[in-house]
């Protein structure tokens, strides 16, 4: 091969791979993965309160930053199965729900619209473990949640 083959080969190869990790949608929340023990949440998220809503060991963490208003994680047999983030409204309001859910687009790949409710719209993206979904309300920035679900 000739060194510009060479090169053009690994730039595409580059390019792919960029492109492939942008598109992954994860297997879990952040780098904690579905299946994980409630007490390594507590570790990795400290300052919660554990409850139990319908059956289910919840984690719920009040403003951990300036731009989530809560945290929560659903937990199924002491193993985590879902995550809530719902959003400061401050911050949708500052940012843009368009511009968030283009940020999560970069983030996830091109997902689909959800079916659309009378007043919150959803935007999902599915992977083999996990699905990811978007949901806001028009005029109510306080609303807007990102949610990852074991499937």
């Amino acid at each position: 091969m000739t060194r510009s083959t060479t090169a053009l080969l690994a730039f595409a190869l580059l390019l792919l791979s960029i492109n492939c990790h942008a598109a992954t949608i994860p297997n879990g929340y952040e780098d904690i993965r579905w299946g994980t023990m409630f007490h390594k949440i507590v570790e990795a998220y400290p300052k919660g309160k554990m409850a139990e809503y319908n059956k289910q060991m919840v984690y719920t963490q009040e403003k951990p930053d300036e731009t989530i208003a809560s945290r929560m994680f659903v937990f199924k047999d002491g193993l985590m199965v879902s995550v809530a983030v719902t959003f400061e409204g401050k911050y949708v309001s500052k940012t843009g729900v368009e511009k968030l859910k283009q940020m999560f687009i970069q983030q996830y790949g091109k997902g689909k619209a959800g079916k659309q409710g009378t007043h919150m719209s959803t935007y999902v993206w599915k992977g083999k473990q996990s699905k990811v979904s978007f949901l806001y309300v028009p005029n109510h920035p306080e609303m807007t949640v990102l949610q990852f679900e074991k499937m």
